[in-house]
């Protein structure tokens, strides 16, 4: 085979291969949109600042898929409220895109709850529920507490501490029970004998 030859075979084999690939990306990018439909641009609606059950609801509606994707302690932001999303707002995107959402963890520090006066198994329930934990640490008698109830708590209610910070409880023992003592004192056995003459 001639150089001239091979070099016509080459360049129709490339002429070939060109005219595939237009012919490819033109019934992908023309025909097909033209026969199925094109997909929906939308803009993406915002979310930022919304409670994440709304924003969701809000995502779902305009038919976008959601990811949320990070979760940041913030001392300004409550839990659950969306802080940042991608794409922005009013970016255009297509139908059945995805928007990705971080959302707020709330404060870093969190109050200690008044748990004075309640029994143990209640004060531990409260201070799990405020992301605390608890460690009972000394028990006192107590007139005016009952037995098992809190007395005191450390660090003291509504003060401000780090989540999973162990607040330290002193139990009431109840009431202190009277001394045992078989002693008389001196007036009453005098007086029992002065009844009897003794």
């Amino acid at each position: 085979m001639s150089k001239n030859t091979a070099q016509k075979w080459l360049y129709s084999i490339g002429i070939g291969i060109g005219v595939i690939f237009i012919t490819a990306f033109l019934f992908s990018k023309v025909i097909l949109p033209v026969i199925f439909g094109r997909p929906d641009i939308i803009e993406t609606p915002e979310v930022v600042g919304r409670e994440l059950m709304t924003a969701k609801r809000l995502l779902q509606e305009a038919k976008l898929h959601v990811v949320v994707r990070d979760s940041l302690f913030s001392e300004s932001v409550k839990e659950h409220i969306i802080l940042e999303q991608s794409p922005i707002p009013e970016t255009k995107i297509r139908v059945d895109g995805t928007v990705y959402l971080t959302v707020s963890k709330g404060s870093r520090l969190v109050p200690v709850p008044n748990v004075i006066d309640m029994n143990y198994q209640e004060a531990m329930i409260s201070l799990r529920n405020s992301d605390l934990r608890s460690s009972i640490v000394d028990s006192v008698y107590s007139s005016s507490v009952e037995q098992d109830a809190v007395i005191r708590s450390n660090p003291y209610p509504n003060s401000k501490v780090e989540r999973k910070t162990v607040v330290r409880l002193t139990l009431s023992r109840g009431e202190e029970p009277l001394p045992d003592s078989l002693e008389v004192d001196e007036e009453s056995s005098q007086g029992w004998r002065s009844l009897f003459n003794w």
